[in-house]
């Protein structure tokens, strides 16, 4: 978080225009039971979680179970006045690296700020370019190259890993080339005298480049260092990848997704450290401050904190810290710490403990969402990942929001609300009893009842974002769900209790057998009703593949649907049991029937009308078209289950364009829309399978998709790059 030259956030710098104007908050502490006293932590040695300058408070630093911390290296305070002057008084005494490695806290250096001297632009000093940058690594007159290199070799064997520079989207004066080379002299000179150093690549924000409508710093300096014909030789010059990420805890999650895909790109899998997270509180009496510009009261703190964390296991984030340990000095008028000078502990300090404590040596996370595929498809990923190109922030894809793991012999689930109303959820479950655990560490025994936990999760109101009040940025509070010896079971998701809890097919088991369920390629499985309705009455070719789970209709809260390319299938309880799934009338609702006609001819084998009344609309199905062609309709019909699968014909066939540009017969029926396709007319069979060239004369529309597109929906059509997640309703209020 500290910018060389100045103490600013980037935060501040991209909002400090839509703060709002309210008088500052003034409430008092959070009561004493939500910080003190503080659960007692073993540190459990899980390299995963660090924290920012944690020997500010070592104390503090062990009692939360930190394994590494991050500190700043000042290149100006070693060589304030010149290439052969050295500092040995510049950083921390090495009897302060030796207590922390004692702690078992690792240090992990982070090197910043060009001395004047060596400065090549003019503005501050701190954030340009050093002179003879362009020189080998090795060269005498490189001096960063020999900066580096001695500052590695004099400390090797105690701080092993560095992060080269910071924030350089808007913490750099020079051009990408010159980045590049800052990279690259960096990486070389320091395995040169380190072999066993780690070089974490800059820690950037994604934030400044997006408001900017730039491409990200990270894909602008892997083009440069593509170049490079040594590159591939070098790893690409880093080990590591750094993020940084406040405010939001989704960022935890999606922007370490969007920069391995941006590594992925370039043939490279690399890890992602996180070495800065959190969000200022605004309601400390000791800094009270105005709501907005991404902040949050104390309480919320905490809750981000575990969410945060439990987002950023999802995403396989390899390191994870929090900036900062203790206040310090403030940075833009407001404090970051988990720890005040003072030394009492924020809120968010309990929760940072609760973190290590319930969510360390966890694997397999996943995260999960309401309405998302068991796991969440590439394509609902790419949904989301999407979703920051038109709003101020990623928007949560659902109002239920968790992260499953697998910790030893148990399963552990993060569960957090992301809407403005109390959200009933049921967690189907083996286990016949388990823990619920609050962000503060106070445990809640629980008892299985009707096969389910059954857990009420807290509104969210943390909408702080002054450019988009309708955004939720930390959600209600979390908690965390431990449930004892089911680590491998396939237990179905959490889902909310809503329309559809206890619907059957509703709740399908993770990794569910061919007799349980379909698990199609978009993801989402069909299964129980929902499956024999699809197997009934056409299968993939009348239906199309499932774009939903079960869920709750977005435009009808009563109603449960599952949504497929083709169609919209609704569950009708009041119904005999052969009827409760039933399409919805898409063609019907998206068009008038024609005026009903009189019949043409006898009904038959290849003709059918149906009078105008309560069995008609006053049209025919037949198997020719008015111009006698063969469109064989009436045969798909009849073999598709005629009325009760498609409804009844709106109108005779008519000759239509098509989106892809050819002019076939086609007929509307309320829940369907035929198409001829008159290439497929032919004898024999398709090669490569053993089907009829015929199977595909007769086609139906992607109604269903078109549906979703048309309304916005949550669920994923056509290219996910277009598809923008709705706010979880209902939403917060400003």
């Amino acid at each position: 978080m500290y910018l060389p030259g100045t103490r600013r956030s980037w935060i501040v710098v991209l909002l400090m225009l839509v703060l709002l104007a309210m008088p500052p908050v003034t409430q008092a502490h959070p009561p004493s039971d939500l910080i003190a006293p503080q659960p007692v932590v073993t540190p459990r040695g899980d390299p995963f979680f660090g924290i920012v300058q944690a020997f500010n408070d070592p104390e503090r630093a062990v009692a939360a179970g930190v394994t590494w911390e991050r500190m700043l290296v000042w290149w100006s305070h070693f060589q304030p006045d010149g290439p052969d002057m050295w500092d040995e008084q510049a950083w921390l005494p090495r009897e302060t690296f030796e207590a922390q490695r004692a702690h078992g806290i690792k240090p992990v250096g982070i090197v910043i700020h060009t001395p004047p001297w060596a400065a090549r632009n003019d503005g501050d000093p701190a954030v340009s370019p050093p002179h003879n940058l362009e020189l080998p690594f090795d060269d005498p007159e490189n001096y960063w190259g020999q900066f580096m290199a001695r500052l590695a070799g004099d400390y090797a064997g105690i701080v092993d890993t560095w992060i080269v520079w910071n924030e350089p989207e808007f913490c750099w004066t020079g051009t990408m080339v010159e980045y590049a080379q800052l990279q690259r002299v960096a990486y070389r000179a320091i395995k040169a005298a380190n072999p066993e150093a780690t070089v974490i690549l800059t820690g950037t924000t994604y934030w400044q480049d997006h408001e900017a409508g730039r491409t990200l710093f990270l894909q602008r300096l892997l083009d440069q260092l593509a170049r490079d014909p040594e590159a591939e030789e070098y790893g690409y010059y880093f080990d590591a990848v750094a993020v940084h990420q406040y405010g939001n805890p989704l960022n935890s999650y999606t922007v370490p997704i969007l920069y391995q895909r941006i590594l992925a790109s370039y043939g490279l899998d690399k890890p992602l450290w996180f070495p800065e997270s959190n969000v200022v509180p605004y309601d400390d009496p000791l800094k009270p401050l105005m709501r907005g510009g991404l902040r949050a009261t104390m309480d919320e703190q905490a809750s981000y904190i575990i969410q945060s964390a439990a987002l950023a296991r999802a995403a396989d984030v390899q390191r994870y810290a929090v900036y900062k340990l203790r206040d310090e000095e403030p940075e833009n008028d407001q404090y970051y710490g988990l720890v005040r000078n003072d030394g009492t502990p924020r809120p968010a300090y309990t929760a940072y403990q609760v973190a290590v404590r319930e969510l360390s040596h966890a694997q397999d996370a996943q995260y999960f969402w309401s309405g998302s595929a068991m796991p969440p498809t590439e394509d609902e990923i790419t949904a989301l990942l999407a979703s920051s190109s038109r709003r101020a922030q990623f928007v949560w894809p659902g109002a239920l929001n968790g992260v499953r793991m697998r910790r030893g012999n148990d399963r552990v689930t993060v569960l957090w609300n992301a809407s403005a109303a109390p959200l009933e959820i049921g967690v189907a479950s083996s286990a016949a009893k388990a823990t619920l655990i609050d962000k503060y560490g106070e445990k809640t025994p629980l008892v299985r009842k009707d096969g389910a936990f059954h857990l009420t999760l807290a509104a969210a109101d943390n909408n702080t974002d002054a450019r988009d009040w309708d955004l939720i940025l930390v959600g209600g509070d979390p908690v965390i769900l431990v449930e004892p010896g089911v680590a491998t079971a396939r237990d179905p998701l959490p889902r909310p209790r809503d329309a559809c809890w206890g619907v059957p097919g509703a709740l399908v088991p993770a990794n569910p057998t061919p007799r349980e369920a379909w698990v199609a390629p978009t993801g989402y499985a069909v299964s129980g009703p929902w499956l024999e309705y699809l197997r009934t009455y056409g299968d993939v070719d009348n239906l199309g593949y499932p774009r939903s789970p079960v869920v709750v209709d977005p435009m009808d809260d009563t109603q449960c649907v599952q949504y497929f390319q083709r169609v919209v299938l609704e569950w009708q309880p009041d119904n005999p049991p052969e009827y409760r799934i039933q399409r919805r009338l898409l063609a019907a609702s998206s068009a008038k029937a024609a005026p009903p006609a009189r019949a043409s001819g006898p009904n038959g084998h290849d003709y059918w009308h149906f009078p105008f009344g309560e069995r008609g609309l006053g049209h025919a199905v037949s198997n020719t078209a008015p111009d006698g062609t063969r469109i064989r309709f009436k045969e798909y019909f009849d073999r598709h289950g005629g009325e009760n699968a498609f409804g009844y014909p709106m109108e005779p066939p008519a000759l239509r364009r098509g989106a892809d540009g050819v002019t076939r017969w086609t007929q509307r029926f309320q829940a369907a829309f035929f198409e001829h396709h008159a290439e497929f007319d032919q004898d024999g069979l398709k090669p490569e399978t053993d089907l009829p060239w015929r199977t595909w004369v007769v086609q139906l529309r992607l109604l269903g998709d078109e549906y979703l597109r048309e309304e916005g929906l949550p669920f994923v059509s056509g290219d996910a790059t277009q598809h923008v997640p709705r706010p979880p309703e209902p939403l917060p209020t400003s």
